[in-house]
């Protein structure tokens, strides 16, 4: 796996404090957060504070996974903390050992959870001396068993002692980088990008069966059970979404952050191969995506690659929907151009791309060869915080190469 480490920008936060007022600098070092998800719920996290004197930086861990905001404004006795890549922010009081405020979701209704830091706590969970038994196997997943809304995932877990990480892969991406305990016959585990709560917790019967609930955000919630299954696979990703009969390739027209509009039919995608990227601003799925993409596009963009990223935001109006796309766009320094296929909460991926037989999952990469007909539809991502990422990345390199292959043009020019 890879840790990753989201450096925006050189500290130079600037303070708006008047004279004579306290300074109260949270102290440096590791703090333990709390963010307060329902009336008996609370997400807890880990990060690092750094800095006094108005420049600070945070730096946020999920298992391996570092995150780190240097956008820190200060505004009298209270910092606004703005998170990477996504809108959500912190808006706390500041003290030297405690921090109390709110987690704030800009592009939701009244959404303003309760948040509270101490400092010197490094523990996620409080976890006992003692564990059941051994998870260092992969498990099958329900999440909502036995309902109209069952679908399957399969966990992986890496287990020292207590301490617990690992994430559940679905057939749509995975759950990221979870990190906790297994205390007693009690599973916690906890995740926190700077735009998803993922909390979960299960009780483990016998070593072989888990039997838990799942907290994402303010408000969902939902069962999930599993059991041990070396041998469980999900559906293949490069198979649920397809072109319907009678289309040979995808069409789009968009305009691109900047105003510009984007179609295959332009000069700039003429005899290129092309990855489509159908994506979102707030898919975490879709962020870890765009950075392997990126990486992509510097390494064979000189072969003949373009890639163009279409995103449907989930905003209040265009406006708002262009400054997130325009963020994320920046902050990840995507060096491809990004259009604007979507502009509200309303998933319109359906009505925009009519040749698909669904968009089942954000992200989705959909692979054009130079003559834009379609070789591959990819569903959902396997991520850095799962195990098969690396298989997924060298098969998809591949995949690239051959899409990009002179050799293919013209082993098509002599079939003609």
């Amino acid at each position: 796996m890879k840790k990753y480490l989201y450096g925006l920008l050189a500290l130079s936060a600037v303070a708006c404090s008047t004279g004579g007022e306290r300074n109260d600098d949270p102290v440096e070092g590791v703090w333990r957060g709390t963010i307060a998800l329902n009336d008996s719920t609370n997400l807890p996290f880990n990060f690092e504070w750094k800095g006094k004197d108005s420049l600070y930086s945070m730096t946020i861990w999920n298992g391996e996974e570092e995150i780190q905001t240097e956008r820190i404004e200060t505004d009298g006795d209270s910092l606004i903390i703005r998170l990477p890549v996504f809108a959500n922010y912190f808006k706390i009081k500041k003290g030297e050992e405690r921090m109390d405020g709110y987690y704030i979701n800009p592009d939701a209704d009244n959404y303003r959870l309760p948040f509270n830091a101490m400092a010197g706590d490094s523990s996620r969970f409080k976890a006992g001396e003692m564990n059941c038994c051994d998870i260092n196997k992969k498990w099958a997943v329900k999440f909502s068993p036995g309902t109209e809304e069952e679908y399957p995932a399969i966990g992986y877990f890496q287990q020292q002692g207590t301490s617990v990480t690992g994430t559940f892969l679905t057939e749509t991406g995975d759950y990221r980088y979870l990190e906790g305990v297994l205390t007693g016959d009690q599973l916690h585990l906890s995740a926190f990008d700077g735009a998803h709560l993922f909390y979960f917790k299960a009780r483990i019967e016998s070593g072989q069966k888990m039997n838990g609930r799942f907290f994402s955000g303010r408000s969902w919630t939902e069962p999930w059970m599993a059991y041990r299954d070396d041998d469980f696979q999900l559906r293949n990703a490069d198979s649920l979404t397809f072109l319907k009969e009678g289309y040979e390739s995808v069409r789009f027209q968009f305009f691109d952050t900047e105003g510009k509009q984007h179609s295959l039919e332009d000069e700039q995608y003429k005899d290129k191969a092309v990855i489509v990227q159908v994506m979102g601003s707030w898919c975490p799925n879709c962020m870890d995506e765009s950075r392997h993409l990126k990486e992509v596009y510097t390494q064979y963009h000189p072969q003949g690659l373009e890639i163009v990223a279409l995103t449907f935001e989930r905003a209040r109006d265009k406006e708002t929907a262009v400054q997130r796309a325009v963020k994320m766009k920046e902050d990840l320094e995507l060096p491809y151009p990004v259009l604007m296929a979507g502009y509200t909460r309303e998933d319109k991926a359906a009505e925009a791309l009519p040749m698909l037989n669904h968009v089942m999952s954000y992200p989705t990469a959909i692979y054009l060869d130079r003559d834009h007909k379609v070789v591959s539809i990819h569903t959902g991502y396997s991520g850095p915080g799962t195990p098969v990422y690396d298989k997924y990345v060298a098969d998809n390199k591949l995949l690239v190469e051959r899409i990009v292959s002179e050799e293919q043009e013209a082993e098509k020019s002599e079939n003609l």
